[in-house]
């Protein structure tokens, strides 16, 4: 996507701003403490009633990952080891501190990333339901392969809110790029091994930043017993779920996902008094 009609298409907030070799799309709400905000497979755009509740009280910044959205992608970026990494970069050219991390979905499992590799920055992390660790078994698939599933397939089983009806032909091409643009870089990084990491099971041991992991009732993407595994891996993760809830926690409860980083905040700040 060129520059203008990233510009052209970005939303009020929104920013670019070069990190390394990323001219970075970025949209910034709110004040207060900085909440880094890492978005799903479906892009920064599906975030936008999670990003209106928490900038009530945080600084909320929410880029589109590198190869989504308006944001560029490098030849040299190719795993969610990449992006962990960029992001560490991002926190530093910004000196922010004291971080509120969150991540959905896809964004989890970078944000798990991240907190493997470095936490200096971070103070509390909130993952919401991650991909990331072994998706599959032996005997069972425990996360469904949403690239053998038709499209809307994977859109119905992806939230418990009706899906609306759209007409792809109807969309201006501009829009129509940014959805196929992040269609394509969930393939780079998620194709094989399948939405996972097989060494991340291993260095989860790592996170000492205080986390909390959120999981929908109804996720028909990501079963609930792979979510409690996932924070059982986690030292000391809290585990909740959220009734009537998907995959896509932002898009089916984004009240009630932003009350739990909020009060988990709260909690942490309380213990640490």
């Amino acid at each position: 996507m060129n520059s203008e009609a990233a510009d052209a298409l970005s939303p009020s907030g929104t920013r670019f701003l070069q990190v390394g070799d990323v001219r970075l799309e970025m949209l910034e709400k709110g004040e207060g403490r900085p909440l880094l905000l890492l978005h799903g497979m479906d892009g920064v755009e599906a975030l936008a009633p999670l990003i209106d509740r928490l900038s009530a009280t945080y600084r909320v910044f929410a880029p589109s990952h590198p190869g989504f959205g308006g944001s560029d992608l490098p030849r040299s970026f190719s795993t969610v080891d990449d992006l962990a990494y960029f992001y560490l970069d991002l926190l530093a050219q910004l000196d922010l501190r004291d971080v509120v991390l969150a991540g959905f979905s896809f964004g989890g499992w970078i944000a798990a990333e991240m907190l493997v590799k470095n936490n200096e920055r971070i103070a509390l992390s909130v993952l919401g339901a991650p991909f990331g660790i072994e998706t599959a078994d032996r005997k069972t698939r425990r996360v469904l392969d949403i690239f053998v599933q038709d499209g809307r397939t994977v859109e119905a089983r992806s939230q418990v809110t009706p899906v609306p009806k759209l007409d792809l032909s109807a969309l201006p091409e501009e829009v129509l790029e940014r959805r196929v643009r992040n269609a394509e870089a969930t393939m780079l990084f998620g194709w094989s091994p399948y939405m996972c990491n097989p060494k991340l099971r291993h260095r989860l041991h790592r996170v000492t930043t205080p986390t909390l992991v959120l999981w929908g009732e109804g996720d028909a993407i990501a079963s609930l017993e792979y979510g409690r595994d996932y924070a059982a891996l986690i030292p000391g993760a809290g585990f909740e779920t959220i009734e009537e809830c998907g995959h896509r926690i932002y898009v089916d409860c984004p009240d009630v996902a932003a009350s739990s980083i909020d009060n988990f905040v709260q909690r942490a700040i309380a213990a640490a008094v």
